[in-house]
């Protein structure tokens, strides 16, 4: 019964839509970002009920909020985002973050409030809203691009990206490899070879500090393709692809095949009808990461946008084919910096996504760029030094089991060019979740602000 659980899921979302009663969140991010912290503070946030740690968040503070459900009535067929897990991993005796994604998952809520117009609140006691949030491996984002590029720019780009300074060492090897390879044969051990040594090499991009865009993303995260010959692809040398040969012909296949079989129908599943976006971006890790890396980042960054569909909506677009009309841009892990640090990350947020900022303004969709802590893992405070009150942080540094005071570094407040790079290393610390009684709400920074940009407006 499978299918008949499915279709009245559809049914009952489209009717949501044609109502107006439903919102569907994309949070959109690579891997690290933060997507997973902010849907479990999200959940947290709504679901305690707590007014005092959300005074930016209108409706709560307004007290019309009546309070959030888990909607039991979710589709059995789509995995349930783990919430409750999650949830665990903080309340620890020595915290931890909840684990990387490693498959797509979903989670639905039902928010109830009162209306702010005195009129509707005479027709009704309350009012609801159904929100759907989505969870997925940052890796399978990746793979978006890939739907505007023939199979030869996707080598080209490929191996223009494997040359760059803090890939080319690790690249170099694989390179040789293609050289010495016969493109005229096709036996299947000899390609599952290659493909395997692929990807070891992307693998090995991914625990290299600032290599964000590593295609195709699912031969890290297969999930339920672990093993199929629809992972078997690997971008050849652009000058392979001149000389021709029933490798390349092969490969050519599996390329399209790959975008049929697993990339549309991850955009259609997950994109296609998003309302609202949020956009999250860790700056500091790019930063550390040197020069290079920051600009992989902005490249992911826009190719990855590039794939979504924005403007405002009407009825009739909101039931068949919707389109987001609210960007959220936000820089993570707002809680590694001292306060007086965010206005330079969000000067850098703004200037990493301007191409976008100036596209989404054209097209009416409104956006806003913020500086947040989804899970704030720091104390702000300031310590004497040489006499001056300095500002610090005091929090568990990764790694460590006993919090200190730190000065974490400043940010430039401008896009930092070679010269600075040169100059400078930046050593921004990854920090481990701060103690949390698992009872009280969840610290944050911002959250607020950014469920009242995203949600508020549905919430009056």
């Amino acid at each position: 019964m499978k299918w008949v659980d499915k279709a009245s899921w559809q049914l009952k979302t489209l009717g949501q839509r044609a109502l107006d009663t439903q919102l569907s969140l994309g949070v959109t991010g690579l891997s690290g970002a933060g997507k997973t912290a902010f849907l479990t503070s999200a959940l947290q946030q709504l679901l305690q009920h707590d007014n005092q740690s959300m005074p930016f968040f209108s409706v709560m503070q307004q007290n019309r909020w009546l309070g959030a459900r888990i909607d039991a009535r979710q589709a059995l067929h789509f995995p349930r985002f783990p919430y409750e897990q999650n949830l665990l991993y903080l309340k620890l005796t020595e915290p931890q973050w909840p684990p990387s994604t490693v498959g797509w998952s979903q989670l639905s809520l039902t928010l109830r409030y009162q209306s702010g117009s005195s009129v509707r609140r005479l027709l009704s006691d309350y009012q609801q809203l159904s929100l759907q949030l989505l969870d997925y491996p940052g890796e399978w984002l990746l793979d978006l691009p890939m739907l505007q590029q023939s199979y030869a720019q996707w080598c080209e780009h490929c191996w223009a990206l494997f040359r760059q300074p803090h890939r080319q060492a690790l690249g170099e090897p694989f390179h040789a490899v293609l050289r010495g390879v016969d493109l005229t044969q096709t036996d299947p051990l000899s390609v599952q070879q290659l493909c395997a040594q692929y990807r070891d090499l992307l693998q090995a991009f991914s625990q290299t500090a600032g290599a964000y865009l590593n295609q195709p993303g699912r031969l890290l995260v297969p999930a339920e393709l672990e093993g199929t010959p629809a992972l078997q692809l690997l971008p050849l040398l652009p000058e392979q692809l001149a000389q021709g040969g029933a490798l390349v012909t092969l490969m050519e296949q599996q390329y399209q095949n790959y975008l049929k079989l697993v990339v549309k129908p991850f955009y259609q599943q997950f994109f296609s009808g998003l309302d609202r976006q949020l956009v999250l971006v860790d700056i500091l890790g790019a930063l550390n990461a040197g020069e290079a890396a920051l600009s992989e980042l902005k490249q992911s960054i826009l190719l990855i946008l590039q794939s979504f569909n924005y403007g405002p909506n009407h009825w009739l677009r909101r039931v068949f084919k919707p389109r987001i009309s609210k960007v959220l841009f936000a820089v993570s892990k707002a809680d590694h910096v001292t306060p007086d640090q965010h206005q330079a990350l969000s000067l850098l947020l703004q200037q990493l996504v301007a191409e976008q900022l100036s596209q989404s303004q054209y097209q009416l969709c409104q956006f806003e760029v913020m500086v947040l802590a989804a899970v704030r893992a720091s104390e702000a405070g300031t310590i004497e030094h040489q006499g001056l009150q300095q500002p610090c942080l005091r929090a568990t540094k990764r790694g460590q089991t006993l919090p200190v005071a730190f000065f974490p570094g400043e940010v430039p407040g401008y896009w930092p060019d070679h010269q600075l790079f040169a100059a400078h290393h930046f050593a921004f610390s990854e920090l481990s979740p701060a103690p949390w009684d698992g009872q009280s709400a969840l610290p944050h920074i911002r959250m607020d602000h950014a469920l009242e940009f995203l949600l508020g407006d549905k919430l009056g």
